[in-house]
């Protein structure tokens, strides 16, 4: 399932690589959200970015928070974008203000960073803490409630980890050294291994799901 190369080329001009929802600049970080299912004309695509097509994907009918997105209002804010840019050309011209990509697309990021910590080998006196900025941020907007429940659990025990690793990381870099020092280093980096594993699948599970079908 999927629309026309060249009429997603099309329109990925007229509305200059702009989320039609929230209007950022996406650049490559956009995918042409299918508004009604299993329909490949052009005119039921929608560009967005990242962010605001997870949170069509987010809610359900039966959520408890939020309001779902409905297709008639996809289309008035597809309809509507295009509009401005075609009108007000202006606007496109304008210097684009720096524009911090969305939690989510951010914690890809991170998570890549992560996964590169984990294959330090030496851990005491100087070893390199996890970062955990964009999971928390994640956390801060509201998105990991309204994440799906596999790729929600996979993030929370991956983070869980990775907390715990720092505080070993934090303790191995203010003792003087032992042989019971080497032991925990020896054992921070197994754990590192397995942590590894499980941001691997959170990964893997936050880009299925960031992606989806929809391209």
């Amino acid at each position: 399932m999927s629309f026309n190369r060249s009429e997603v080329s099309d329109l990925l001009v007229k509305c200059h690589r702009r989320c039609c929802i929230c209007h950022r600049f996406c650049g490559v970080k956009m995918e042409t959200h299918h508004i009604e299912p299993e329909d490949d004309n052009i005119k039921n695509a929608i560009p967005v970015c990242f962010e605001c097509h997870a949170e069509m994907k987010l809610y359900d009918d039966n959520h408890p928070r939020g309001r779902k997105y409905q297709p008639d209002e996809l289309h008035k804010h597809k309809d509507q974008w295009l509009s401005i840019c075609k009108e007000n050309p202006n606007v496109m011209i304008q210097p684009l203000e720096r524009s911090d990509v969305g939690p989510l697309q951010a914690l890809i990021d991170e998570i890549e960073f992560n996964m590169e910590v984990t294959n330090q080998k030496n851990v005491l006196f100087g070893g390199c803490n996890f970062r955990e900025i964009e999971f928390n941020r994640v956390i801060s907007e509201g998105f990991l409630t309204l994440l799906p429940e596999n790729l929600r659990n996979s993030l929370i025990t991956s983070y869980i980890e990775l907390g715990k690793l720092n505080s070993l990381i934090d303790f191995l870099n203010n003792v003087e050294s032992s042989p019971l020092i080497f032991d925990r280093e020896e054992n921070a980096y197994k754990k590192m291994q397995s942590a590894k594993t499980l941001l691997s699948n959170a990964k893997h599970l936050l880009l299925s799901f960031l992606s989806g079908d929809d391209k």
